[in-house]
């Protein structure tokens, strides 16, 4: 969950027509109704600190969560109407050097406007949180914000020597050369990694020479926003066209509503596009009121399915059994259209729903392979071993470590690095949590029960969920005969055949290690944990481990 803190009072104001809570309470239903939960709240500062879901990054303002408000208390219906002009005095030409590092660029300029410092504040914090967020820490996403008053158009964003090139970053006060930001200050180094391997860094410079900034890490401190801005330039870079639009039509969307003049920036990529940004058209998706009703165990009408999504912010029509709608350009959230079988259920309330009693009397039990996977556990424990529970989520790098040889199932868009890759065994997560008790007393013994996910071109989605138990002992003795013993004994208990057969890996020592075949079918692997294997988690003790498919 992502937190920001917006004041009371603004966030009153900004719904009009003498909305009015009667107390704290109220306003955190009201609040809940638009998927915000609030925390708490600061009397002293005024200050509503409200949790936002990462789904919803166009509720990361005041604006935004005004807007949703709007819908839920019936003030305002349907998608807000955005007032965005285009401009050819404003332009940005992306130059081919950089569009290889950051091929996205985006951006957009911001006149009429009055800040205070809690103002200002708002706005980096709006800023922060989106590049956190659909940004993916700046990896996707980065915003910069500029006073654009100091900004000489037209703006290239192109590549620059980073032992050379030189500009006074925020809250610096001499000048630093490209290559000593990423080195020594401490946004350069959080960051290095977004443009590390290259000789030259992005920068966006403008028509007068000035270096705005080395994106995406920091900008210059001569164009910096302050109270005294009056015109913003708003620049979003990254590797993703829609996040970068949608992201970028979010801001725009929040200065539109505030009342500020907000015109397009003219982009010009290497490839001979001229674009004019923030690309405000809404995208069509469509549902049928028949699914509608079926997710929802309900019987709504087509026009109460559109009132629901008006409610939402969302217009719609209907055509037959469709409801026909227009996402806003700033909704990045939508994927599917059971996400907008959700957003209906929220425009009608979910204390609305009625609920059902059940029509038919069954008798629940666990499910045979839950009794299988408790009879997996029971032995285990039974036999001395600890029993573990980590995560399906893992990353590339632990895997690599464990010398697997597998073929690794990546996550297109990972929340982090430490989750980017499902595991496809379960023997590098348990030397890691080995490896983080090296402290402790040995032997160690260490079990886990659990899926992984390995690649299964047969299936139409090139995956296949499978149910894996491992052991792993840790001591002075550790060998292959302990864990193939143990696996022995278990296949006996289930009234399965044992045998082993000839194997060879780099994450065991040669020699030392065979595969599991039960029941004359091949199901996994044992043997002593290679020394470059344990070396590489930090282990000194040797490793015995039995890794099978436990799925039948």
């Amino acid at each position: 969950m992502v937190t920001i803190t917006v004041r009371k009072k603004q966030l009153v104001a900004l719904l009009g027509n003498g909305v009015k809570f009667k107390d704290l309470d109220e306003l955190g239903y009201r609040l809940e109704l638009a998927k915000v939960v609030l925390e708490s709240h600061d009397e002293k500062t005024d200050g509503l600190t409200l949790e936002i879901t990462p789904d919803r990054p166009d509720l990361l303002s005041a604006y935004g969560v005004a807007r949703a408000l709007k819908g839920t208390l019936g003030i305002e219906a349907g998608s807000p109407k955005t007032r965005i002009s285009d401009s050819s005095g404003h332009k940005i030409i992306v130059e081919k050097d950089a569009a290889a590092i950051r091929p996205v660029m985006v951006g957009a300029v911001v006149e009429g406007l009055k800040f205070s410092h809690d103002d200002v504040a708002s706005l980096f914090e709006t800023q922060e949180k989106i590049n956190a967020t659909i940004g993916r820490n700046r990896k996707r996403v980065s915003f910069g914000l500029y006073d654009a008053d100091k900004v000489a158009f037209p703006i290239r964003f192109r590549t620059a020597d980073a032992e050379k090139t030189k500009f006074v970053p925020l809250k610096a006060t001499s000048p630093m050369t490209l290559r000593q930001m990423v080195e020594t200050i401490p946004k350069g180094m959080e960051y290095a990694k977004l443009v590390e391997g290259h000789k030259n860094l992005p920068v966006l410079q403008g028509a007068d020479g000035l270096v705005l900034g080395l994106i995406p890490i920091i900008n210059e401190a001569t164009s910096a926003v302050t109270e005294n801005t009056t015109r913003l330039l708003i620049e979003n870079e990254g590797t993703d066209w829609h996040s970068c639009n949608a992201s970028l039509a979010m801001f725009c969307q929040d200065f539109a509503e505030a009342g500020a003049k907000v015109t397009r920036c003219e982009v010009s990529y290497p490839d001979g596009r001229n674009v004019f940004t923030p690309d405000t058209k809404s995208d069509g998706m469509k549902v049928s009121v028949s699914q509608v009703n079926k997710m929802l165990g309900v019987q709504f009408s087509p026009a109460h399915v559109v009132a629901c999504l008006a409610k939402q912010r969302i217009d719609a029509r209907v055509e037959g059994d469709f409801v026909h709608c227009e996402i806003p350009a700033y909704r990045a959230d939508f994927l599917h259209p059971a996400d907008l079988v959700e957003e209906v259920a929220i425009g009608n309330g979910y204390d609305n729903f009625e609920p059902l009693a059940p029509t038919a009397f069954t008798k629940g039990s666990l499910a045979p392979q839950t009794l299988h996977e408790q009879i997996l556990r029971d032995f285990f424990t039974g036999a001395g071993y600890l029993e573990l529970s980590t995560y399906v989520l893992t990353n590339g790098e632990k895997i690599r470590k464990a010398k697997s040889g597998e073929e690794l199932v990546e996550v297109l868009n990972p929340v982090s690095r430490d989750y980017s890759a499902m595991r496809g065994t379960l023997l590098p997560n348990l030397l890691e949590v080995l490896s983080q008790n090296t402290h402790n007393d040995y032997p160690q013994r260490v079990f886990e029960v659990g899926e992984v996910v390995v690649p299964n071109p047969k299936l139409h989605e090139k995956m296949e969920t499978r149910l894996h138990a491992c052991i792993v002992a840790a001591h002075a003795a550790a060998s292959m005969t302990e864990a193939a013993s143990a696996g022995m004994e278990l296949a006996k208990r289930l009234g399965k055949s044992f045998a082993l057969g000839k194997f060879t890996s780099p994450q065991f020592i040669p020699g030392r290690c065979a595969e599991v075949w039960i029941d004359a079918k091949k199901a996994g692997v044992v043997g002593e944990v290679h020394p470059e294997v344990l070396a590489n988690f930090g282990l000194q003790a040797p490793c015995a481990a039995l890794e099978i498919f436990a799925g039948e």
